[in-house]
């Protein structure tokens, strides 16, 4: 029986959970992504119905099959420990008043330092 591991990461600015090579939906914060991951692992556990199935192989043959709803992955979320406390270490993003005064402020700094050079 197969595996699927959803394991937490950074992603885009937030934090998401990601199963191979595929992203979740960007989360503003880790204990958000980790219990949006552990919903999603419960919910690809639970057996569907029994279904005919058809489909196109590479060679662009067509397939009949039936699949089993019972024939469910394994699920686990991988949450590295380290991960858990980045969130607390990222950098708190200035607005756009405090980018304003901060540019402000070097200004102020240049001209004053300029100034004693342009009275000699």
């Amino acid at each position: 029986m197969a595996k699927l591991e959803y394991e937490i990461v950074e992603h885009d600015g937030g934090w998401a959970y990601k199963v191979d090579d595929v992203f979740s939906e960007t989360f503003p914060s880790h204990a958000d992504a980790l219990a949006a991951a552990e919903i999603a692992a419960g919910q690809h556990e639970l057996p569907g119905s029994t279904e005919n199935i058809e489909f196109q192989d590479a060679a662009g043959s067509w397939h009949e099959e039936v699949a089993s709803g019972l024939d469910r992955p394994r699920t686990e979320v991988v949450d590295t420990p380290a991960l858990r406390y980045a969130e607390r270490r990222t950098r708190v993003h200035r607005g756009t008043f405090g980018t304003f005064m901060l540019l402000a402020g070097i200004g102020f700094a240049v001209g004053y330092l300029l100034r004693p050079a342009q009275r000699r």
